[in-house]
């Protein structure tokens, strides 16, 4: 079994870290490949080969196969803003990432290049500042054609056929900005009929595909509720971590837990105070005992035993607008 993990840290301010766990030191990879400034809003570590990371940026996909020590840009359009990358379930040379502008590329080469796969009809969606963001993409185990999307302001979508056409499947989100802003999604149970989004009121499941959706009512259980993403452990499609805060930038955050596919939830984060909104869930997919969160303001911590204990590993001076994390086994 590896005896090192890997943690990377993002954060859009501009900054990609990478600490061993049992070292005191982040080291900030600001060169050997990368953008100046780096706004890492998406990690993902291959399921299979963890040497091999991806990043998403404002300059599209960036690539490295020694973990972190150098990178390589993947050939992609350039102007798209990389939000979410995903792995096929059963292929990982098959990779997904959604962009701000609400487009969804597909490599079906491991990474080297991508293709628009197809794009999501957000005009009724919130204007805002910016484009329509797909800050999450799921795909359902047994059917992996079936795709979800969560969109920041835009809602939630559904394609049938591997990304190339989308469905709006708002039901009663509809007309309501605080349900519309939608900041993750997951696919749960071994029969993947469970679909969880989370948005500022808090995390919903749906049991037919985004036909209707299930408020899990967070507050029963938590006295924070907004939430900035949610995931499906690897070994288990019945457990749930969600991110929670207060809001946006509120000053206090946690992470919540749910073994029976979201209908109870805990507060997982047991001995630590996170003093921001928890932006970021990274599970390693080797070791899923092995769990760590980030918070906005720069906090990051971390179990290695399933929550029963926890370590912060503190980010260096200044570090803000953290939102990714991913951990490996190295």
């Amino acid at each position: 079994m590896a005896d090192k993990t890997l943690i990377y840290v993002g954060a859009e301010a501009g900054h990609l870290y990478r600490k061993e766990a049992g070292q005191a030191n982040w080291e900030n990879m600001v060169s050997n490949g990368l953008p100046p400034s780096p706004e890492a809003r998406a990690i993902a570590v291959h399921p299979r080969d963890p040497e091999t990371v991806f990043i998403g940026t404002q300059r599209g996909v960036y690539r490295s196969r020694d973990r972190g020590d150098h990178w390589e840009r993947m050939d992609m359009p350039e102007g798209r803003v990389v939000w979410s990358i995903r792995f096929h379930p059963g292929d990982p040379g098959t990779m997904y990432v959604g962009t701000e502008g609400s487009e969804v590329y597909r490599s079906d080469d491991a990474g080297e290049s991508w293709q628009l796969q197809g794009s999501i009809d957000v005009s009724n969606a919130y204007q805002m500042s910016f484009a329509t963001r797909i800050l999450g993409l799921a795909m359902e185990t047994d059917n992996p054609q079936r795709m979800y999307a969560a969109m920041e302001v835009g809602g939630a979508a559904r394609s049938d056929d591997g990304g190339k056409s989308w469905e709006v499947v708002n039901g009663q989100f509809g007309g309501d900005v605080d349900l519309l802003d939608m900041h993750g999604v997951a696919v749960g149970s071994a029969q993947s009929d469970a679909v969880f989004v989370s948005n500022r009121v808090g995390v919903w499941r749906s049991r037919n595909r985004g036909g209707s959706w299930e408020n899990l009512a967070l507050e029963r259980f938590s006295p924070i509720r907004y939430s900035r993403g949610v995931q499906v452990a690897p070994n288990d499609p019945n457990v749930v971590y969600a991110c929670v805060g207060k809001d946006f930038g509120s000053a206090e955050g946690g992470m919540l837990r749910s073994t029976d596919l979201g209908d109870s939830w805990e507060r997982f984060d047991h001995g630590v105070e996170a003093r921001s909104t928890t932006f970021g869930i990274g599970v390693n997919s080797q070791r899923p005992e092995q769990v760590y969160f980030c918070t906005r303001g720069g906090q990051v911590f971390g179990t290695h035993d399933s929550g029963s204990s926890w370590k912060e590993h503190p980010l260096p001076e200044g570090a803000s607008n953290v939102i990714s994390v991913a951990v490996a086994s190295a």
